[in-house]
This record gives C-alpha cells, sequence and structure tokens, in this order.
C-alpha cells in the first residue's frame, strides 16, 4: 500500500504544475485579461506609459518583462502588441533585450512543466516509434528548434510544448529560443516605434514580412535536412517529423497569405469609398451620401479591390467583430461591384429577374465558395443578431441609410455602428422624423421589425434619440432609385 501511495503521490506531483497552469489560463481567459490590453488602450494610456518608463526605468523593465512573461505562460494571444509596445516604450536594443528575455522565460516555464507531466508520460507510455522520433528530435534539435523559432507561423505555444515531448534538453531549449526568437524580435520591436500612431497592427506586420522569415527557418533547417538525407538513417522518425513540420508551416503560411490578402482589399476599398462617397447630396426630396460609380468603374483599384476579397478566406476571421466587418464591407463592395458590372444606372431593382430579386440573382465565388447578397445579409449579418447593421449595409438606393465614407474595422465596428445609427435617425427625409402626429420611420424597420429589439421598434428606438412612445408609427415610402451622386451638385 505504501508503494501504490508514494505512485499515486508522484503521479500526482508530476501533473499538478500542469493542473495549474491549465487553470491559470481558463481563469485568464474567462476574466478576459487579454482583451484588456489593445492597441485602443494602449494609444489611450501611451502619455502615462512614456512618463513612468522615463520616470522609473528600472522598474518598468522589471514590470514589462513580468507581464510579459505571464501573458507567455498563459499563452494569451497578445505577444506581438507587446513586442511593439516593447519597441515604443524602450527603443530597438533595450526593447529587444527586455522581450526575448520575458519570451524566453515563459516559454520555459512552459517547456518545464510539460516535460515533467505529458513528456515523461509519453516516454514511459509509448512504444519504438515514440523513440525513434524522440531520438531523431535529440540529434537534430538545434536544427528543427531554430527552424520553428525563426518562422513566426507556428503558435509560439505549440514550439513551447513540441520539444518537452520528445525530451529536448533544457539548455538546447533554452539557448534555441533566445536567439531563435531574437531576429523576429528585433524586427517587430523596430516596427513598434510607430504603435503610438497606427489604426491598426495590421498596418505594421505584412504577410511579406512573416514570409520573409519563413525563408530564414528554412535556411536554419538546410544543414540538419542534409544531414538526414546523407545519413539515411531513422527514415521513418524524419519522415513523421519533416511531414509535420512542413504541413503545419505551409498552414499558416497560406493563413497569413490569406488574411494578408484581406487587409490589402481593406486599404484598396477604403480608399475607393473615401474617394468615391460625396455627402450633402440631394434628389427626389431625399439627402443622401452619393457614389460616384463612374469614377468607381475607372478606378484600377476596383479590380484589383475585387481581386483581393474574392482571394480572401471568409474563415480566417474569428472574433464576432472580424466577421461582421468582414461581411459589411463585402456586401457593400458586391452591391458597387453589381451596379458597375451591369451597367445599371437608374436603380438595383432593374437587375432582378421575373424570379429573382437582384440579392438572390448574382453570386460571386470568395474562397471558392458561392455567396450571393441574399445569402450575406440574411444567412450571415442578420443571425449575429445586432440590428445596427441594418444602417451599416448599403443597398446602392436613395432611402437606404448612407453608404459610409469608409471601411468596417473590427477594432472600431462598435463606434462605427453607433455612429451609423446615430447620423441615420438624424437624417429627416428619409429614415426618422416626427412629424406631431406621427412618428415617421423608414420601411426598414417595418420589413425587419423583428431584429429591433425583438419588434418593439420604438424602444430600440429610444437607445439613441427621444421619442414619444404615445404616438404610433408610420412608414416613409421607400424610395429605390439609384443613390448615384448628384453631377449638377458635384460640378
Amino acid at each position: 500500500m505504501d508503494s501504490r501511495n508514494k505512485d499515486k503521490s508522484k503521479i500526482l506531483l508530476r501533473w499538478l504544475p500542469l493542473i495549474i497552469l491549465g487553470l491559470l489560463m481558463v481563469a485568464a481567459y474567462m476574466s478576459g485579461l487579454g482583451d484588456k490590453i489593445t492597441l485602443e488602450a494602449f494609444q489611450e494610456h501611451k502619455a502615462e506609459l512614456i512618463d513612468f518608463v522615463a520616470q522609473r526605468p528600472l522598474l518598468s523593465a522589471l514590470a514589462f518583462i513580468t507581464i510579459y512573461a505571464v501573458f507567455v505562460a498563459l499563452s494569451l494571444p497578445i505577444a506581438t502588441l507587446l513586442t511593439l509596445a516593447g519597441g515604443f516604450l524602450f527603443g530597438r536594443w533595450l526593447g529587444t533585450l527586455y522581450v526575448v528575455i520575458a519570451a524566453t522565460l515563459g516559454a520555459t516555464v512552459i517547456f518545464l512543466i510539460a516535460k515533467s507531466s505529458i513528456g515523461t508520460t509519453l516516454r514511459e507510455k509509448t512504444g519504438d516509434l515514440y523513440k525513434r522520433i524522440e531520438g531523431n528530435m535529440k540529434e537534430n534539435a538545434v536544427g528543427y528548434l531554430l527552424f520553428m523559432r525563426l518562422v513566426p507561423l507556428f503558435p509560439f505555444f505549440l514550439v513551447n510544448i513540441v520539444p518537452a515531448l520528445f525530451n529536448v534538453s533544457l539548455g538546447v531549449y533554452v539557448l534555441t529560443t533566445f536567439f531563435g526568437i531574437l531576429p523576429g524580435s528585433f524586427v517587430y520591436v523596430n516596427l513598434g516605434e510607430q504603435l503610438g500612431t497606427i489604426d491598426s497592427l495590421g498596418d505594421l506586420v505584412s504577410g511579406q514580412t512573416v514570409l520573409a522569415f519563413a525563408l530564414l527557418g528554412v535556411f536554419a533547417l538546410l544543414p540538419t535536412i542534409y544531414k538526414q538525407i546523407k545519413a539515411r538513417k531513422n527514415k521513418s522518425a524524419v519522415a513523421i517529423v519533416f511531414a509535420l513540420m512542413f504541413t503545419v508551416s505551409g498552414g499558416f503560411i497560406s493563413n497569413v497569405a490569406h488574411a494578408d490578402t484581406y487587409e490589402s482589399f481593406v486599404s484598396e476599398y477604403d480608399s475607393l469609398l473615401k474617394q468615391n462617397v460625396h455627402s450633402g447630396q440631394k434628389r427626389q426630396g431625399i439627402e443622401y451620401s452619393g457614389v460616384d460609380y463612374d469614377a468607381w468603374q475607372k478606378s484600377k483599384s476596383h479590380k484589383k479591390a475585387l481581386k483581393l476579397l474574392l482571394a480572401s478566406d471568409p474563415d480566417l476571421m474569428k472574433t464576432r467583430n472580424d466577421k461582421m466587418a468582414y461581411w459589411i464591407n463585402a456586401y457593400n463592395f458586391l452591391t458597387i461591384e453589381l451596379i458597375i458590372r451591369e451597367g445599371e444606372k437608374k436603380s438595383i431593382k432593374n437587375l432582378g429577374s421575373m424570379f429573382q430579386s437582384p440579392w438572390k440573382r448574382y453570386s460571386w465565388k470568395i474562397a471558392g465558395k458561392d455567396y450571393t447578397l441574399d445569402q450575406i445579409e440574411h444567412g450571415i449579418l442578420r443571425p449575429m443578431g445586432d440590428a445596427r447593421v441594418h444602417f451599416a449595409v448599403n443597398c446602392a438606393s436613395l432611402s437606404c441609410p448612407d453608404l459610409r465614407a469608409g471601411a468596417y474595422l473590427p477594432f472600431k465596428l462598435e463606434e462605427q455602428l453607433d455612429e451609423q445609427v446615430r447620423l441615420g435617425l438624424q437624417n429627416k427625409t428619409k429614415i426618422f422624423l416626427d412629424d406631431g402626429n406621427y412618428i415617421l420611420v423608414s420601411k426598414i424597420f417595418s420589413w425587419f421589425s423583428g431584429d429591433f429589439n425583438d419588434g418593439d421598434v420604438k424602444g430600440w428606438l429610444s437607445r439613441y434619440i427621444d421619442i414619444d412612445n404615445s404616438k404610433p408609427l408610420k412608414y416613409m415610402k421607400y424610395n429605390w432609385s439609384l443613390n448615384s451622386v448628384n453631377k449638377s451638385i458635384n460640378k
């Protein structure tokens, strides 16, 4: 019994650190700790942070290293922002040093815990194949680990765990981590000097940057590849290791390429909107923001933006705001693409057929899958449960809430949607008007009443504007004329 109790105690002690780390990870995610450190929060407090660093350089350095190491150990996905912040606050040299030390410390904590728990169990339970892979990994650990560290496409957490599973020594792990992340950290720290002035991390970090590091990692791996081919030993182990590494790297390279494609689309689309959407238009008694479809069509940016959008991958949009911003931009851009492609001058409704509306008749293949405007609006956006989307999507008509003269961005989406609603409700010619006897509102509130506070349209409206609940609602006539610019106004 004593020996059994000792074995149980030994097993418990082996797994206890991993259990504690797992509980801390869960607590961090549930508390939203990672969400509190954002680009917006950093920019809001950048002046105070700079003053703190200037007044207490040693304390601020220790605080930064500690926070960074803890976030790495808890695998919270904000390492890029913290690395950029290190450059902004401490400069390229000290910033790089602090980042590399902190990341190595945090990674080593994960490595030691995984090695003592999962790694030990694997070594005890698995057979010859595992031992062959383990031997190959240990023999070529420097090449493999440098490759995975230099290529910033592998999840940092994954690279921390894999060496622990195959019993890589602590010394090799620490050194390859420190020197493997050094080049990437230096580049990102240097980019961080612009952190106080940008709107998105995508403005700094491009797919081309990541792919350059991928090539650097491949070069670091070449000696190991040559050694393995020359020796021709442990073929199965070598094949498995390389298959795993290149499958993962290929997948991540593809993801980064798709993500960068969408960022490029947003840049082109945003520029088109700023150039071709003009406020202060008035036609048929309706005030609106008009689109200069002729100028838009002539711009080379349109075809480029269309190609980029169709090549992007919506499945890479992970958060609700990422997805909503993506599909609002896609819907509005493709609506304009439809008008331009078909040469319509009067109304989008003219593009329908006897059996199909224009929103169902036409489709576009995005990342290999067909989407209609109807599917995007009613199958993707409306089920997200945010009625403000009706003020964001634009149906190319005079009575539709105005097209925004700029792209929707995930980190600004809440602010942008609220602004769209407020601006829309100020338009007395097509969205909202208290005429004394009735509350006149857009027909949108009738067509999609269930989206607005489960049918309580007045209750929903009262969140944004003072409203007399005693007055009945009446719906304005909807004008489907094309929201093109009034040329006489713009001359």
